[in-house]
């Protein structure tokens, strides 16, 4: 009697749990591998779409504002890279004006808020982990909005007028006009080195993304 009540009671077998094991490990090789990629594609699509809706906003504000927008793009290895909107402000610097940040309400009329450098500000977005400014060796162009792929040219310090003074090193900048439309077609290119994304504009203002695999060129719209 109490050796079949022992024998009811007892538990899993080594065997048993190695097997349980084995198949946990199996299910998670597939999985993991799975997962990665869906979160690696999701970094690039996020990245991108953000920049869009950086270009939007840039638009929107050089139209409203009757003045000049842009959006700027560390392009460097030094540290992490990032994107930023920035507007022209005539009254600053002194009266020579100068670009400052999106969203400093009050910038004053000095040059403490002057962007001169790629230096960080406050208001940057971060590219995500694993997502740069780059098109590795891709070189055909996604849309006849450019004929060259390439990140847009660096952008300027500022002298006495938007689109002149010195470049700054290691960026690219889209900027566009107190009417809304850009200075030049151009284009901003991200890679997570296996996909590659063109968000890339014409001289009237409209933009589109595309992108392809990082292998072989083969865009799509976005």
């Amino acid at each position: 009697m109490n050796k079949r009540k022992r024998n009811e009671q007892r538990g899993f077998s080594v065997i048993e749990l190695m097997v349980v094991v084995l198949i946990l490990g199996i299910v998670a090789a597939m999985a993991i591998p799975t997962w990665q990629r869906m979160q690696r594609n999701a970094r690039l699509n996020g990245d991108a779409h953000n920049i869009s809706e950086a270009l939007s906003v840039a638009k929107l504000r050089a139209g409203a504002g009757f003045t000049y927008s842009r959006v700027f793009l560390f392009t460097g290895t030094d540290r992490t890279q990032y994107f930023r909107v920035d507007d022209w402000n005539s009254a600053a610097n002194g009266g020579v004006g100068c670009w400052v940040p999106d969203g400093v309400t009050n910038p004053g009329t000095g040059s403490g808020k002057c962007i001169t450098t790629s230096t960080t500000t406050g208001y940057e977005t971060n590219l995500s982990t694993g997502v740069s400014a780059g098109f590795g060796s891709i070189s055909t162009v996604p849309s006849n909005f450019v004929t060259t792929v390439a990140q847009a040219a660096g952008c300027w310090q500022g002298g006495a007028l938007a689109t002149n003074g010195s470049q700054i090193s290691n960026t690219a900048c889209i900027v566009f006009n107190s009417r809304g439309f850009p200075v030049r077609a151009d284009g901003f290119y991200l890679t997570d080195s296996t996909r590659v994304y063109g968000i890339v504009t014409n001289s009237i203002g409209l933009m589109h993304a595309y992108v392809t695999p990082a292998a072989s060129a083969s865009w799509k719209a976005y």
